[in-house]
């Protein structure tokens, strides 16, 4: 085989892997290299929202961070009763508004309930659950019944602690002992916070907990710890278990063919 089909074939496998690369890079899950925390489902007045960012452990290197976290739902029960007070419609809702299917010509009452948060249980049955809304429609023939009401608004609350004793059994379960407040700013309408007053070499740990506009509460999100400042493997705090050793040996195999073409033109113009 002549030189120049030698050159042929090393320039078209630089350009192959090349195209793997920028590929791979291209596909990689850059919002989602953070798996969300698991959640109960079922709580009292509504469960903990789920934890995006940082993960445990997470060794932070730069002077900020920036809190992430997954938004909690509200539900809502829409009932339909009849003159008679039978029901002729119920739903459960995620939004702010209904509509029934089209109903005979009559009277009807539509009552909406507060559900509450995603996991919440904040009665077996609707008497027990807080009442919204209620309207009265009147029809003279059949009619679908559109119904809207106030929106329940969530807001978040962040708090972040210094940890200053941290215990581990033999079962390897972190239990925090011993912490002091270090920052705390409710009335976030936002899922994600920044914050940057950190000392450096500390370990802080965090949680998030929402509260609607009704006055419940949400169940706290588990503690998270967080290192900064201090040293860790970069790739796995960006790619965290992701295909990073496809990347880097895509990456390896295209300097490594570059040097041969390069050594291979050196050896042709000699």
């Amino acid at each position: 085989m002549s030189s120049r089909s030698t050159i042929w074939i090393r320039d078209a496998l630089v350009l192959t892997f090349s195209l793997y690369v920028v590929v791979s890079l291209t596909l990689a899950p850059w919002n989602n290299l953070a798996i969300e925390s698991e959640t109960s489902n079922s709580c009292d007045n509504g469960c903990a929202p789920s934890l995006v960012f940082p993960e445990n452990g997470y060794y932070h290197y730069s002077d900020s961070v920036k809190f992430d976290w997954v938004p909690v739902s509200v539900g809502y029960r829409h009932i339909v009763l009849n003159s008679d007070g039978n029901i002729t419609y119920e739903a459960n809702i995620t939004v702010n508004e209904s509509q029934t299917p089209r109903l005979p010509s009559g009277n009807y009452t539509s009552n909406v309930y507060y559900i509450g948060m995603s996991g919440s249980s904040l009665g077996e049955g609707v008497e027990e659950m807080p009442l919204l809304y209620s309207e009265q429609h009147t029809t003279d023939t059949a009619s679908k019944l559109l119904v809207i009401w106030p929106t329940v608004t969530v807001t978040y609350s962040l708090i972040i602690n210094l940890n200053e004793q941290v215990s581990v059994d033999k079962y390897d379960t972190v239990s925090l002992d011993s912490f002091s407040l270090v920052h705390q700013v409710e009335n976030l309408d936002d899922t994600e916070y920044t914050y940057s007053d950190f000392s450096r070499g500390e370990t802080y740990s965090w949680t998030v907990y929402a509260v609607d506009s009704e006055g419940f509460t949400s169940e706290h999100s588990e503690f998270r710890s967080i290192n900064i400042d201090t040293t860790k493997f970069l790739a796995f705090e960006l790619f965290n278990d992701w295909e990073v050793p496809f990347i880097l040996l895509g990456v390896l195999m295209v300097i490594a063919l570059q040097a041969g073409v390069f050594l291979a033109r050196e050896e042709r113009d000699d």
